[in-house]
């Protein structure tokens, strides 16, 4: 609930700023408390579908609302675009988060499923909510596709920010945990290794190479690690001010016949 994701906030913003680097993890805990919209932990109005329809903008006794991932936005200041006659008017009254990156403003395109979407799309709808966030007041949640009757998020928003958080992960994953260089020769076998380029990351390290296993696929890659100082990724077995780097990461295995400290590691035939 709620005060959850506050206390998460909370403690993250005090002790987890190595969990990839400063800037990455803001922006990833930005990522989390826009869809939530906890953060300033009060709770939500909770609107319906038939109670958002009544403020189209077509009734002079009542605002203009708009809702987009389920998130209501008062947009009476914007009357003049979203009230009848306006340019956005389609999307008053309603939630149509699709039609925002997809450009289908028929009936059909106005919805708020956003099945099928992209990255990319994901981060267009991220980016129109931040616009929300700035220029209108937000009012509330609608329940249904992204909010229980409760105003907590739904396991189909779950699935959106799962969505985003993995990408992003991914991404950082590699900064932490560069690919290695690689050759393989089917007479003699193969080898790997790390310089400050490897994988593409450009750094101010070389690393060794490592076996790098996924948790959830079990199978695993060659990573080079960085093996002195602090780690660079967040470990609660790790201790932030030794000397190892990221060699206590428990998902890391050392290459048979390699000799720990090595750059390099031959490859034996299978």
């Amino acid at each position: 609930d709620f005060y959850q994701v506050c206390f998460f906030s909370f403690i993250c913003s005090k002790s987890c700023y190595n969990i990839y680097n400063i800037q990455h993890f803001r922006q990833l805990i930005s990522i989390i408390a826009t869809i939530y919209k906890y953060k300033h932990c009060v709770p939500l109005n909770h609107l319906q579908n038939e109670q958002l329809s009544l403020f189209d903008g077509s009734r002079p006794s009542k605002g203009v609302y708009l809702a987009i991932l389920g998130r209501v936005y008062n947009v009476e200041n914007g009357r003049k675009h979203y009230a009848p006659g306006g340019g956005y008017h389609f999307f008053a009254g309603r939630d149509a988060t699709r039609a925002f990156v997809s450009g289908d403003f028929s009936e059909a395109g106005l919805v708020d499923d956003v099945t099928g979407f992209e990255y990319q799309d994901l981060l267009a709808v991220l980016d129109w909510i931040n616009f929300y966030e700035k220029s209108y007041e937000l009012i509330g949640v609608l329940r249904g596709r992204y909010y229980d009757k409760n105003g907590r998020p739904t396991e189909q928003l779950q699935v959106v920010n799962k969505a985003l958080r993995w990408k992003d992960l991914q991404a950082k994953e590699t900064e932490i945990f560069p690919p290695c260089n690689s050759e393989w020769h089917s007479n003699v076998g193969g080898r790997v290794w790390c310089s400050s380029k490897s994988g593409g990351v450009h750094r101010d390290w070389i690393g060794v190479p490592r076996k790098l296993f996924s948790s959830s696929t079990k199978s695993y890659r060659c990573a080079c690690v960085k093996n002195f100082g602090p780690p660079l990724s967040l470990s609660f077995s790790a201790n932030e001010k030794g000397n190892r780097g990221d060699l206590d990461n428990p998902n890391l295995r050392e290459y048979p016949g390699c000799k720990p400290t090595s750059n390099s590691c031959k490859l034996e035939k299978e």
